[in-house]
């Protein structure tokens, strides 16, 4: 359970340094006021995501096993097959593909820097991961129609039904960046339009892709998806 809070605590310190980093950058006019905007709001929509999957996921072992266990952490919360080679991975050779064997290598670097906080390093990679790419899209967006359409965009794509994956270390966050930079690069001539969707609508989508997220979420903390 310490791991956990210490992680929460680490991610919060992290994306207080990043705020800090991107103000001192725009302050600077290093960076344009509408990209700072854009990296701060997609560091708050990350931590908010990623720390509700991790409060749901906790919410239900209390629920299964009637008492949060002392020596549960983040590597026992989501145990599926995969997600526990990936996680040992983070700290020692596994057998895993060649697209988790460079992130694993990228975090395990990360960890030895941090006090061999490996699993830590892993999830806070995959968060950099996805915000990036989250962030390119909503940049790309915002040409093509306009911050609203791109903010909704945004909550969409991590709330969609295995959302939590982009928030985990292994190759899905490394896909959705790939997707990011392929729609990035090849709408960079699109032209400019007005998308009109009913925010009724856009509620219910939102409401349904959240519990089918939850419950994708509930599955990965039973071993039985990733």
């Amino acid at each position: 359970m310490a791991e956990i809070l210490g992680f929460l605590a680490g991610s919060g310190m992290a994306v207080l340094v990043f705020v800090l980093v991107t103000s001192f950058l725009r302050q600077m006019e290093w960076v344009q006021k509408n990209t700072a905007r854009v990296l701060l709001r997609t560091a708050v929509l990350i931590c908010g995501a990623g720390t509700a999957y991790l409060l749901l996921a906790l919410l239900h072992h209390l629920a299964t096993y009637g008492k949060i266990e002392g020596a549960l952490g983040l590597g026992t919360l989501f145990h599926g097959a995969y997600l526990t080679r990936m996680l040992t991975a983070l700290s020692a050779s596994a057998d895993i593909g060649p697209v988790s064997l460079t992130f694993a290598w990228i975090s395990r670097g990360l960890g030895r820097i941090l006090f061999d906080q490996y699993v830590f390093c892993g999830i806070l990679l995959a968060w950099m991961i996805t915000g990036t790419g989250v962030c390119l899209i909503q940049l790309r967006l915002q040409k093509i129609t306009d911050d609203n359409t791109a903010l909704d965009a945004a909550l969409l794509l991590l709330f969609l039904p295995g959302g939590v994956l982009f928030l985990l270390p292994g190759w899905a966050p490394v896909c959705l960046l790939l997707v990011a930079v392929l729609f990035f690069v090849a709408t960079r001539r699109a032209v400019s339009w007005k998308l009109q969707f009913s925010s009724t609508a856009y509620g219910w989508l939102i409401a349904v892709c959240a519990l089918l997220s939850a419950a994708v979420t509930i599955c990965a903390a039973e071993g039985r998806i990733g």
